[in-house]
């Protein structure tokens, strides 16, 4: 959804359009790497989903989540839109399990919805074969992800 978009600086935004056409290409990979070494190195905590308070069920849909995000990029990487259509639907479909709702508050399910708004951008952008739209969709979807976990994190730790 193009309103999701508005995470990015609007600088950010307006670079692609700015630069040569041989050098967007560039540009895109460049960024689903560094998207991809951000998220490896935020992801990168060896602690076990029990270490860091998180029930089992929980962990599961944590780490197939990661597991999908990484599937992601590695789609975006190659341009292999099929998976990634197939990969953003699979991470879209997890905020449907019971597992997921792990806070009841309001802002825990704007936060899932705006998740759940960016993976369904991203498997329309894989779907036009858009590139440059998936990839901001990836980098929108990951802010999500960010977000909702400082939420997460910030609720428990006033517990």
């Amino acid at each position: 959804m193009a309103s999701d978009r508005g995470v990015l600086p609007s600088a950010f935004c307006l670079v692609p359009s700015a630069l040569p056409r041989s050098s967007q290409g560039r540009l895109v990979v460049a960024l689903v790497v560094c998207l991809g070494v951000a998220a490896l190195g935020a992801s990168g905590d060896a602690a076990s989903p029990a270490q860091r308070g998180q029930p089992a069920p929980l962990g599961k849909v944590m780490q197939v989540k990661l597991d999908s995000a990484q599937a992601v990029l590695k789609a975006l990487a190659t341009e292999d839109f099929a998976a990634l259509e197939r990969d953003a639907n699979r991470l879209g479909a997890l905020t449907k399990q019971a597992e997921w709702g792990v806070l009841k508050t309001p802002e825990y399910a704007r936060h899932s919805q705006a998740f759940l708004r960016a993976t369904e951008s991203l498997a329309a952008s894989a779907r036009a074969g858009d590139l440059n739209g998936a990839t901001l969709d990836y980098a929108t979807m990951t802010v999500r992800c960010v977000q909702c976990h400082r939420h997460v994190k910030s609720v428990r730790t006033a517990d």
